[in-house]
Protein backbone atom coordinates (compact mmCIF):
# COMPACT_ATOMS: atom_id res chain seq x y z
CA UNK A 1 0.00 0.00 0.00
CA UNK A 2 1.32 3.46 -0.96
CA UNK A 3 1.48 6.00 1.81
CA UNK A 4 0.51 9.52 0.80
CA UNK A 5 2.30 12.49 2.44
CA UNK A 6 0.51 15.75 2.39
CA UNK A 7 2.53 18.68 0.87
CA UNK A 8 2.17 20.67 4.03
CA UNK A 9 4.53 18.26 5.77
CA UNK A 10 7.46 18.69 3.18
CA UNK A 11 10.40 20.60 4.80
CA UNK A 12 11.93 23.61 2.74
CA UNK A 13 14.33 26.51 3.32
CA UNK A 14 12.77 29.56 4.81
CA UNK A 15 13.37 33.03 3.39
CA UNK A 16 15.49 33.92 6.39
CA UNK A 17 17.67 30.83 5.90
CA UNK A 18 18.18 31.70 2.22
CA UNK A 19 19.17 35.26 3.12
CA UNK A 20 21.66 34.02 5.71
CA UNK A 21 23.12 31.57 3.18
CA UNK A 22 23.51 34.32 0.59
CA UNK A 23 25.23 36.61 3.12
CA UNK A 24 27.62 33.82 4.11
CA UNK A 25 28.34 33.07 0.44
CA UNK A 26 29.00 36.75 -0.25
CA UNK A 27 31.37 36.90 2.71
CA UNK A 28 33.27 33.90 1.39
CA UNK A 29 33.43 35.44 -2.10
CA UNK A 30 34.70 38.77 -0.71
CA UNK A 31 37.35 36.98 1.36
CA UNK A 32 38.44 34.86 -1.58
CA UNK A 33 38.46 37.94 -3.80
CA UNK A 34 40.69 39.78 -1.36
CA UNK A 35 43.03 36.82 -1.14
CA UNK A 36 43.19 36.59 -4.92
CA UNK A 37 43.69 40.38 -5.21
CA UNK A 38 46.46 40.34 -2.60
CA UNK A 39 48.05 37.35 -4.27
CA UNK A 40 47.83 39.06 -7.65
CA UNK A 41 49.34 42.27 -6.23
CA UNK A 42 52.14 40.40 -4.51
CA UNK A 43 52.81 38.43 -7.68
CA UNK A 44 52.75 41.62 -9.75
CA UNK A 45 55.17 43.38 -7.40
CA UNK A 46 57.40 40.33 -7.35
CA UNK A 47 57.32 40.17 -11.11
CA UNK A 48 58.15 43.87 -11.38
CA UNK A 49 61.08 43.52 -8.97
CA UNK A 50 62.37 40.47 -10.83
CA UNK A 51 61.99 42.21 -14.18
CA UNK A 52 63.78 45.32 -12.96
CA UNK A 53 66.55 43.31 -11.27
CA UNK A 54 67.17 41.42 -14.50
CA UNK A 55 67.30 44.70 -16.36
CA UNK A 56 69.82 46.20 -13.92
CA UNK A 57 71.92 43.00 -13.95
CA UNK A 58 72.03 43.20 -17.76
CA UNK A 59 73.16 46.84 -17.57
CA UNK A 60 75.85 46.00 -15.03
CA UNK A 61 77.14 43.03 -17.01
CA UNK A 62 77.23 45.03 -20.23
CA UNK A 63 79.14 47.91 -18.63
CA UNK A 64 81.62 45.53 -17.00
CA UNK A 65 82.26 43.82 -20.32
CA UNK A 66 82.78 47.17 -22.03
CA UNK A 67 85.13 48.49 -19.33
CA UNK A 68 87.21 45.31 -19.56
CA UNK A 69 87.83 46.17 -23.23
CA UNK A 70 88.63 49.85 -22.67
CA UNK A 71 91.28 51.12 -25.08
CA UNK A 72 94.46 52.84 -23.94
CA UNK A 73 94.49 54.67 -27.27
CA UNK A 74 91.45 56.80 -26.49
CA UNK A 75 90.34 59.39 -23.97
CA UNK A 76 87.87 58.84 -21.13
CA UNK A 77 85.40 61.49 -20.03
CA UNK A 78 82.52 61.92 -17.57
CA UNK A 79 79.91 64.67 -17.68
CA UNK A 80 77.86 64.74 -14.48
CA UNK A 81 74.56 66.65 -14.56
CA UNK A 82 72.54 67.25 -11.38
CA UNK A 83 69.02 68.65 -11.76
CA UNK A 84 66.75 69.94 -9.01
CA UNK A 85 63.57 67.85 -8.94
CA UNK A 86 61.56 71.07 -8.59
CA UNK A 87 63.37 72.91 -11.37
CA UNK A 88 59.94 73.99 -12.69
CA UNK A 89 58.49 74.66 -9.22
CA UNK A 90 57.15 72.53 -6.39
CA UNK A 91 53.95 71.87 -8.35
CA UNK A 92 55.62 70.45 -11.46
CA UNK A 93 58.23 67.97 -10.29
CA UNK A 94 60.36 65.90 -12.62
CA UNK A 95 59.68 62.84 -10.46
CA UNK A 96 56.40 63.13 -8.56
CA UNK A 97 57.31 60.20 -6.31
CA UNK A 98 60.23 62.13 -4.80
CA UNK A 99 60.29 65.31 -2.69
CA UNK A 100 60.92 68.73 -4.28
CA UNK A 101 64.42 68.95 -2.80
CA UNK A 102 65.52 65.71 -4.49
CA UNK A 103 68.22 65.65 -7.17
CA UNK A 104 67.82 63.94 -10.55
CA UNK A 105 71.03 62.76 -12.21
CA UNK A 106 71.49 62.66 -15.99
CA UNK A 107 75.19 61.79 -16.18
CA UNK A 108 77.05 60.83 -19.35
CA UNK A 109 80.24 58.91 -20.09
CA UNK A 110 82.30 58.37 -23.24
CA UNK A 111 85.22 56.00 -23.75
CA UNK A 112 86.69 53.70 -26.41
CA UNK A 113 86.91 49.92 -26.55
CA UNK A 114 88.96 47.40 -28.49
CA UNK A 115 87.42 44.42 -30.23
CA UNK A 116 85.64 43.56 -33.45
CA UNK A 117 82.18 45.13 -33.73
CA UNK A 118 79.74 45.24 -36.63
CA UNK A 119 77.56 48.09 -37.81
CA UNK A 120 73.84 47.35 -37.93
CA UNK A 121 73.03 49.69 -40.82
CA UNK A 122 73.81 48.95 -44.48
CA UNK A 123 72.87 50.36 -47.87
CA UNK A 124 70.14 47.79 -48.36
CA UNK A 125 71.97 45.71 -50.95
CA UNK A 126 73.38 43.18 -48.47
CA UNK A 127 73.15 42.05 -44.87
CA UNK A 128 76.84 42.76 -44.31
CA UNK A 129 77.60 46.28 -43.12
CA UNK A 130 81.30 46.06 -42.32
CA UNK A 131 83.29 45.62 -39.12
CA UNK A 132 85.74 47.68 -37.12
CA UNK A 133 88.37 46.74 -34.55
CA UNK A 134 87.63 49.66 -32.21
CA UNK A 135 84.52 51.58 -31.17
CA UNK A 136 83.41 54.63 -29.22
CA UNK A 137 80.86 54.07 -26.48
CA UNK A 138 78.37 56.50 -24.96
CA UNK A 139 76.50 55.75 -21.74
CA UNK A 140 73.76 58.11 -20.61
CA UNK A 141 70.19 59.14 -21.27
CA UNK A 142 68.73 59.63 -24.72
CA UNK A 143 66.12 61.98 -26.16
CA UNK A 144 62.77 60.97 -27.66
CA UNK A 145 60.87 62.72 -30.45
CA UNK A 146 58.16 60.21 -31.42
CA UNK A 147 56.03 62.91 -33.04
CA UNK A 148 58.61 63.64 -35.77
CA UNK A 149 57.98 62.20 -39.22
CA UNK A 150 60.17 59.22 -40.02
CA UNK A 151 61.51 57.94 -43.31
CA UNK A 152 59.33 58.59 -46.35
CA UNK A 153 59.40 58.81 -50.14
CA UNK A 154 60.04 62.39 -51.28
CA UNK A 155 59.80 61.96 -55.07
CA UNK A 156 57.34 59.07 -55.56
CA UNK A 157 60.02 56.72 -56.88
CA UNK A 158 59.19 54.02 -54.35
CA UNK A 159 62.26 54.69 -52.19
CA UNK A 160 62.11 56.21 -48.69
CA UNK A 161 64.89 58.77 -48.93
CA UNK A 162 64.17 61.68 -46.54
CA UNK A 163 63.46 62.05 -42.84
CA UNK A 164 62.85 64.79 -40.26
CA UNK A 165 65.58 65.13 -37.64
CA UNK A 166 65.79 67.38 -34.56
CA UNK A 167 68.47 70.07 -34.54
CA UNK A 168 70.42 69.08 -31.45
CA UNK A 169 73.62 70.93 -32.26
CA UNK A 170 72.32 74.17 -30.75
CA UNK A 171 74.40 76.68 -28.85
CA UNK A 172 74.15 77.28 -25.12
CA UNK A 173 72.18 80.52 -25.43
CA UNK A 174 69.38 78.83 -27.39
CA UNK A 175 69.42 76.00 -24.88
CA UNK A 176 70.77 72.48 -24.95
CA UNK A 177 68.05 69.85 -25.45
CA UNK A 178 68.02 67.77 -22.26
CA UNK A 179 65.99 64.76 -20.99
CA UNK A 180 63.80 67.14 -18.94
CA UNK A 181 63.42 69.71 -21.76
CA UNK A 182 60.09 71.43 -22.29
CA UNK A 183 59.27 73.54 -25.33
CA UNK A 184 59.68 73.64 -29.07
CA UNK A 185 62.56 72.40 -31.16
CA UNK A 186 63.78 73.16 -34.66
CA UNK A 187 63.55 70.31 -37.15
CA UNK A 188 65.40 69.80 -40.42
CA UNK A 189 64.68 67.38 -43.25
CA UNK A 190 67.68 65.37 -44.40
CA UNK A 191 68.22 63.02 -47.33
CA UNK A 192 69.03 59.36 -46.80
CA UNK A 193 69.31 58.02 -50.36
CA UNK A 194 71.24 55.00 -51.55
CA UNK A 195 73.70 57.28 -53.39
CA UNK A 196 76.21 58.54 -50.85
CA UNK A 197 76.87 61.77 -52.79
CA UNK A 198 73.61 63.24 -51.47
CA UNK A 199 73.35 61.29 -48.24
CA UNK A 200 72.73 63.47 -45.16
CA UNK A 201 72.17 66.64 -47.24
CA UNK A 202 69.61 69.07 -45.80
CA UNK A 203 66.47 69.43 -47.93
CA UNK A 204 64.29 72.53 -47.85
CA UNK A 205 63.80 74.78 -44.84
CA UNK A 206 63.52 74.03 -41.15
CA UNK A 207 60.32 74.09 -39.12
CA UNK A 208 59.36 74.06 -35.44
CA UNK A 209 57.86 71.09 -33.62
CA UNK A 210 57.05 70.04 -30.08
CA UNK A 211 60.25 68.98 -28.37
CA UNK A 212 58.95 68.41 -24.84
CA UNK A 213 60.43 65.22 -23.44
CA UNK A 214 58.30 62.47 -21.86
CA UNK A 215 57.95 61.81 -18.15
CA UNK A 216 60.78 59.96 -16.35
CA UNK A 217 59.01 56.60 -16.51
CA UNK A 218 59.72 56.76 -20.27
CA UNK A 219 63.30 58.05 -20.04
CA UNK A 220 65.70 55.75 -21.87
CA UNK A 221 69.21 54.83 -20.73
CA UNK A 222 71.45 54.41 -23.78
CA UNK A 223 74.49 52.42 -24.69
CA UNK A 224 75.34 53.96 -28.04
CA UNK A 225 78.16 52.17 -29.80
CA UNK A 226 79.88 53.80 -32.77
CA UNK A 227 82.09 51.48 -34.80
CA UNK A 228 85.24 53.18 -36.08
CA UNK A 229 85.91 52.32 -39.71
CA UNK A 230 87.71 54.02 -42.60
CA UNK A 231 88.67 52.06 -45.70
CA UNK A 232 90.02 54.61 -48.19
CA UNK A 233 92.72 57.31 -48.41
CA UNK A 234 90.34 60.10 -49.43
CA UNK A 235 90.16 63.30 -47.32
CA UNK A 236 87.82 63.14 -44.30
CA UNK A 237 85.16 65.31 -45.97
CA UNK A 238 84.90 63.10 -49.08
CA UNK A 239 81.54 61.53 -49.95
CA UNK A 240 83.23 58.13 -49.96
CA UNK A 241 83.50 58.39 -46.16
CA UNK A 242 79.72 57.96 -45.94
CA UNK A 243 80.11 54.33 -47.02
CA UNK A 244 82.30 51.67 -45.40
CA UNK A 245 83.31 48.47 -47.17
CA UNK A 246 80.86 49.43 -49.94
CA UNK A 247 77.89 48.54 -47.73
CA UNK A 248 78.03 50.15 -44.28
CA UNK A 249 76.48 53.61 -43.82
CA UNK A 250 78.87 55.95 -41.99
CA UNK A 251 79.21 59.47 -40.71
CA UNK A 252 82.34 61.32 -41.76
CA UNK A 253 83.45 61.75 -38.14
CA UNK A 254 82.58 61.22 -34.49
CA UNK A 255 82.80 64.97 -33.81
CA UNK A 256 79.97 67.42 -34.53
CA UNK A 257 82.77 69.73 -35.70
CA UNK A 258 85.89 67.93 -36.88
CA UNK A 259 89.14 69.96 -37.01
CA UNK A 260 90.31 67.79 -39.93
CA UNK A 261 87.44 69.17 -42.03
CA UNK A 262 88.14 72.92 -42.26
CA UNK A 263 84.90 74.33 -43.70
CA UNK A 264 84.52 72.30 -46.90
CA UNK A 265 81.40 72.68 -49.04
CA UNK A 266 78.46 72.58 -48.91
CA UNK A 267 78.20 75.91 -47.13
CA UNK A 268 75.22 77.32 -45.33
CA UNK A 269 73.68 80.77 -45.91
CA UNK A 270 76.39 82.36 -43.77
CA UNK A 271 79.27 80.63 -45.53
CA UNK A 272 79.96 78.12 -42.77
CA UNK A 273 80.97 74.56 -43.47
CA UNK A 274 78.86 71.63 -42.30
CA UNK A 275 78.56 69.99 -38.92
CA UNK A 276 78.00 66.26 -38.55
CA UNK A 277 75.00 65.44 -36.34
CA UNK A 278 74.34 61.92 -37.63
CA UNK A 279 75.47 60.26 -34.40
CA UNK A 280 73.34 62.64 -32.33
CA UNK A 281 70.36 61.81 -34.54
CA UNK A 282 70.87 58.14 -33.64
CA UNK A 283 70.60 57.10 -37.30
CA UNK A 284 74.21 56.00 -37.83
CA UNK A 285 76.42 53.68 -35.77
CA UNK A 286 79.63 53.87 -37.81
CA UNK A 287 82.10 56.75 -38.26
CA UNK A 288 84.93 57.12 -40.76
CA UNK A 289 87.47 57.94 -38.04
CA UNK A 290 90.06 55.54 -36.73
CA UNK A 291 91.65 55.81 -33.29
CA UNK A 292 94.69 57.46 -34.88
CA UNK A 293 92.48 60.07 -36.57
CA UNK A 294 90.81 60.93 -33.27
CA UNK A 295 94.13 61.07 -31.46
CA UNK A 296 95.55 63.41 -34.10
CA UNK A 297 92.50 65.66 -33.97
CA UNK A 298 92.64 65.96 -30.19
CA UNK A 299 96.40 66.38 -29.78
CA UNK A 300 97.19 68.63 -32.76
CA UNK A 301 95.84 71.81 -34.34
CA UNK A 302 95.20 69.96 -37.60
CA UNK A 303 92.80 72.71 -38.67
CA UNK A 304 95.59 75.31 -38.77
CA UNK A 305 99.31 74.89 -38.13
CA UNK A 306 99.53 71.30 -36.94
CA UNK A 307 101.22 72.34 -33.68
CA UNK A 308 100.31 70.56 -30.43
CA UNK A 309 96.81 71.39 -29.22
CA UNK A 310 96.74 72.80 -25.70
CA UNK A 311 95.03 70.72 -23.03
CA UNK A 312 93.12 73.68 -21.59
CA UNK A 313 92.89 77.36 -22.53
CA UNK A 314 89.84 78.74 -20.68
CA UNK A 315 87.91 81.58 -22.31
CA UNK A 316 90.10 81.50 -25.40
CA UNK A 317 89.16 81.48 -29.08
CA UNK A 318 91.64 78.65 -29.52
CA UNK A 319 89.92 75.27 -29.29
CA UNK A 320 91.66 73.11 -26.70
CA UNK A 321 91.55 69.36 -26.11
CA UNK A 322 88.95 69.43 -23.35
CA UNK A 323 86.60 71.57 -25.46
CA UNK A 324 86.87 69.20 -28.41
CA UNK A 325 86.17 66.20 -26.18
CA UNK A 326 83.36 68.04 -24.41
CA UNK A 327 81.60 68.81 -27.70
CA UNK A 328 80.63 65.13 -27.95
CA UNK A 329 78.38 65.25 -24.88
CA UNK A 330 74.98 65.98 -26.36
CA UNK A 331 72.15 63.62 -25.54
CA UNK A 332 71.49 61.48 -28.64
CA UNK A 333 68.09 60.57 -30.03
CA UNK A 334 66.67 57.14 -29.22
CA UNK A 335 63.25 55.76 -30.12
CA UNK A 336 62.22 52.46 -28.45
CA UNK A 337 59.24 52.50 -30.83
CA UNK A 338 60.57 53.68 -34.24
CA UNK A 339 58.14 55.66 -36.43
CA UNK A 340 58.56 53.33 -39.44
CA UNK A 341 60.05 49.95 -40.30
CA UNK A 342 62.74 51.56 -42.43
CA UNK A 343 66.25 50.61 -41.35
CA UNK A 344 67.19 54.29 -40.79
CA UNK A 345 64.36 54.52 -38.24
CA UNK A 346 64.84 51.07 -36.75
CA UNK A 347 68.47 51.76 -35.89
CA UNK A 348 67.36 54.46 -33.43
CA UNK A 349 66.16 51.77 -31.04
CA UNK A 350 69.34 49.68 -31.20
CA UNK A 351 71.17 51.69 -28.51
CA UNK A 352 68.26 51.67 -26.02
CA UNK A 353 69.51 49.90 -22.90
CA UNK A 354 66.64 50.39 -20.43
CA UNK A 355 63.41 52.35 -20.20
CA UNK A 356 62.22 54.07 -17.04
CA UNK A 357 65.69 55.21 -15.89
CA UNK A 358 64.82 58.34 -13.93
CA UNK A 359 68.37 58.89 -12.65
CA UNK A 360 71.84 57.77 -13.79
CA UNK A 361 74.76 58.79 -11.57
CA UNK A 362 78.48 58.19 -12.15
CA UNK A 363 81.06 58.66 -9.40
CA UNK A 364 84.77 57.90 -9.66
CA UNK A 365 87.74 57.36 -7.38
CA UNK A 366 91.47 56.62 -7.21
CA UNK A 367 93.04 53.70 -5.39
CA UNK A 368 95.69 54.32 -2.77
CA UNK A 369 99.17 54.40 -4.22
CA UNK A 370 98.08 55.55 -7.66
CA UNK A 371 100.55 58.09 -9.04
CA UNK A 372 103.57 56.80 -7.16
CA UNK A 373 106.61 57.61 -9.32
CA UNK A 374 110.35 58.27 -9.19
CA UNK A 375 111.85 60.92 -11.44
CA UNK A 376 115.16 60.79 -13.29
CA UNK A 377 116.93 62.51 -10.36
CA UNK A 378 115.85 59.66 -8.08
CA UNK A 379 113.33 61.81 -6.23
CA UNK A 380 110.41 59.67 -5.15
CA UNK A 381 106.86 60.98 -5.37
CA UNK A 382 104.28 59.12 -3.29
CA UNK A 383 100.99 58.08 -4.72
CA UNK A 384 97.60 58.99 -3.35
CA UNK A 385 97.26 58.05 0.33
CA UNK A 386 94.22 58.14 2.58
CA UNK A 387 94.03 58.22 6.34
CA UNK A 388 93.05 54.90 7.87
CA UNK A 389 90.04 56.35 9.66
CA UNK A 390 88.48 57.78 6.50
CA UNK A 391 86.37 55.85 3.98
CA UNK A 392 87.22 55.56 0.31
CA UNK A 393 86.37 58.92 -1.29
CA UNK A 394 84.11 59.13 -4.35
CA UNK A 395 83.90 62.22 -6.54
CA UNK A 396 80.91 63.31 -8.57
CA UNK A 397 78.15 63.16 -5.95
CA UNK A 398 75.87 66.20 -5.68
CA UNK A 399 73.96 67.84 -2.84
CA UNK A 400 71.49 70.69 -2.47
CA UNK A 401 73.28 73.63 -0.87
CA UNK A 402 70.29 74.17 1.42
CA UNK A 403 68.15 71.01 1.49
CA UNK A 404 65.79 72.61 3.99
CA UNK A 405 64.77 75.31 1.49
CA UNK A 406 63.29 73.79 -1.66
CA UNK A 407 63.19 77.21 -3.31
CA UNK A 408 67.00 77.33 -3.23
CA UNK A 409 67.90 75.45 -6.43
CA UNK A 410 71.67 75.69 -5.98
CA UNK A 411 73.50 72.35 -6.21
CA UNK A 412 77.13 71.62 -5.36
CA UNK A 413 79.35 68.69 -6.37
CA UNK A 414 81.90 66.74 -4.39
CA UNK A 415 85.08 67.12 -6.44
CA UNK A 416 88.59 65.76 -6.46
CA UNK A 417 89.89 69.34 -6.36
CA UNK A 418 87.93 70.19 -3.23
CA UNK A 419 89.05 66.97 -1.61
CA UNK A 420 92.69 67.68 -2.46
CA UNK A 421 92.58 71.32 -1.38
CA UNK A 422 91.10 70.43 2.01
CA UNK A 423 93.31 67.36 2.41
CA UNK A 424 90.32 65.53 3.88
CA UNK A 425 91.36 62.12 5.12
CA UNK A 426 94.81 62.40 3.52
CA UNK A 427 97.63 60.56 5.27
CA UNK A 428 100.11 62.96 6.85
CA UNK A 429 103.29 60.95 7.30
CA UNK A 430 105.41 63.86 6.13
CA UNK A 431 108.66 62.40 7.44
CA UNK A 432 108.46 59.74 4.77
CA UNK A 433 108.86 62.32 2.01
CA UNK A 434 111.89 64.53 2.76
CA UNK A 435 112.59 65.28 -0.90
CA UNK A 436 109.45 67.21 -1.66
CA UNK A 437 107.53 67.80 1.56
CA UNK A 438 108.80 70.28 4.08
CA UNK A 439 105.47 72.01 4.60
CA UNK A 440 102.79 70.25 6.61
CA UNK A 441 100.13 72.13 4.63
CA UNK A 442 101.22 70.42 1.45
CA UNK A 443 98.60 68.07 0.04
CA UNK A 444 100.42 64.87 -0.87
CA UNK A 445 97.47 63.60 -2.91
CA UNK A 446 98.09 66.09 -5.70
CA UNK A 447 101.86 66.00 -6.10
CA UNK A 448 101.73 64.45 -9.54
CA UNK A 449 98.00 64.23 -10.21
CA UNK A 450 96.67 67.75 -10.58
CA UNK A 451 92.92 67.90 -10.04
CA UNK A 452 92.77 71.24 -11.88
CA UNK A 453 94.01 69.47 -15.00
CA UNK A 454 91.31 66.79 -14.85
CA UNK A 455 88.24 68.74 -13.71
CA UNK A 456 87.10 71.30 -16.28
CA UNK A 457 84.79 74.29 -16.02
CA UNK A 458 83.45 75.51 -19.35
CA UNK A 459 82.09 78.93 -20.23
CA UNK A 460 79.01 79.46 -22.36
CA UNK A 461 80.87 80.21 -25.58
CA UNK A 462 83.74 77.73 -25.34
CA UNK A 463 84.50 75.35 -28.15
CA UNK A 464 83.91 75.83 -31.86
CA UNK A 465 81.12 78.31 -32.58
CA UNK A 466 79.35 75.72 -34.78
CA UNK A 467 79.60 73.06 -32.07
CA UNK A 468 80.24 74.60 -28.64
CA UNK A 469 80.62 72.55 -25.50
CA UNK A 470 77.00 71.76 -24.51
CA UNK A 471 77.02 73.54 -21.19
CA UNK A 472 73.53 73.85 -19.64
CA UNK A 473 72.75 77.42 -18.66
CA UNK A 474 69.66 76.83 -16.52
CA UNK A 475 68.83 77.66 -12.92
CA UNK A 476 68.55 74.43 -10.94
CA UNK A 477 71.17 72.57 -12.99
CA UNK A 478 74.76 71.98 -11.92
CA UNK A 479 77.47 70.32 -14.01
CA UNK A 480 80.74 68.57 -13.25
CA UNK A 481 83.29 67.48 -15.84
CA UNK A 482 86.10 64.97 -15.35
CA UNK A 483 88.17 64.48 -18.51
CA UNK A 484 91.08 62.05 -18.75
CA UNK A 485 93.28 62.40 -21.82
CA UNK A 486 95.79 60.20 -23.59
CA UNK A 487 98.56 60.35 -20.99
CA UNK A 488 97.56 57.99 -18.21
CA UNK A 489 100.95 56.96 -16.78
CA UNK A 490 103.70 59.51 -17.49
CA UNK A 491 103.85 62.51 -15.09
CA UNK A 492 107.21 63.91 -16.27
CA UNK A 493 108.37 65.76 -19.35
CA UNK A 494 111.06 64.33 -21.63
CA UNK A 495 113.80 65.36 -19.19
CA UNK A 496 112.30 62.96 -16.66
CA UNK A 497 112.14 65.63 -13.94
CA UNK A 498 109.82 68.47 -15.00
CA UNK A 499 106.24 67.90 -13.85
CA UNK A 500 103.72 68.11 -16.69
CA UNK A 501 100.88 69.03 -14.35
CA UNK A 502 102.59 72.34 -13.48
CA UNK A 503 101.61 73.78 -16.88
CA UNK A 504 98.03 73.00 -17.96
CA UNK A 505 98.62 74.77 -21.30
CA UNK A 506 100.81 71.92 -22.44
CA UNK A 507 99.40 69.34 -24.82
CA UNK A 508 100.62 66.28 -22.89
CA UNK A 509 99.05 66.19 -19.43
CA UNK A 510 99.23 63.52 -16.75
CA UNK A 511 95.61 62.42 -16.33
CA UNK A 512 95.43 58.83 -15.03
CA UNK A 513 92.03 57.24 -15.49
CA UNK A 514 89.85 56.44 -12.45
CA UNK A 515 90.55 53.24 -10.58
CA UNK A 516 86.84 52.52 -10.27
CA UNK A 517 83.38 53.84 -11.10
CA UNK A 518 80.35 53.74 -8.84
CA UNK A 519 77.12 53.62 -10.81
CA UNK A 520 73.80 54.49 -9.17
CA UNK A 521 70.58 53.83 -11.08
CA UNK A 522 67.07 54.85 -10.11
CA UNK A 523 64.62 52.82 -12.12
CA UNK A 524 60.86 53.28 -12.46
CA UNK A 525 58.48 50.47 -13.27
CA UNK A 526 56.58 51.55 -16.39
CA UNK A 527 53.29 50.20 -15.00
CA UNK A 528 53.92 51.82 -11.60
CA UNK A 529 53.67 48.51 -9.75
CA UNK A 530 56.39 49.45 -7.25
CA UNK A 531 55.11 52.87 -6.20
CA UNK A 532 58.22 54.86 -7.12
CA UNK A 533 61.80 54.54 -8.30
CA UNK A 534 64.05 51.83 -6.90
CA UNK A 535 67.75 52.46 -6.34
CA UNK A 536 70.45 50.09 -7.58
CA UNK A 537 74.18 50.59 -7.16
CA UNK A 538 77.29 48.72 -8.28
CA UNK A 539 81.02 49.36 -8.64
CA UNK A 540 83.05 48.72 -11.79
CA UNK A 541 86.85 48.57 -11.63
CA UNK A 542 88.88 49.84 -14.57
CA UNK A 543 91.84 47.78 -15.84
CA UNK A 544 95.21 48.96 -14.59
Amino acid sequence: MIKFIHPIYIRAFTLMELMVAIVVLLGIMVAVGRILSTTSTVASIGGARAEMSQQVIAIEQQLRQDIERISNEGFFAIHSVAVANNISGDTWLIDNARPPEAIIRCDQMIFFINGVESSTLNTGTTNYAGQGTASMLYYGHGLRFPQLIGMRDSDDDGEADVSDDPILNRNNIEGVITPWYEGTIEVETRKYPEANEERFDIVGTTYTANGTQPSPDEWVLCRQIVVLGDDDPEPPWADSKKTYMNTGVASNTIFPWDPRIPNPPPYDDEGNGPTFPQLMHGRVDLAATQLDDIRQSVLQHVESNGLPREWRLPNSLIIDQQELIGSLFRWPRVEPFPPTTNRYDQIMMMHALAEGCVSFKIEWTYDEGLGEQMDAAMNWYPGIAYADNWPQPWWGDANRVDPTDSSNLEISFETFLEYSNNAIGIADDWDLYPNKHDDEDTDISSLLINAKVIEANFGLAEGHYLAPVPRIDQLGVSEYWAIFGYNTNEPFAEDGVTLLSNNPNLSWQYTPRPSALRITLEMLDRRDRLGGAKIYQFIVYLPE
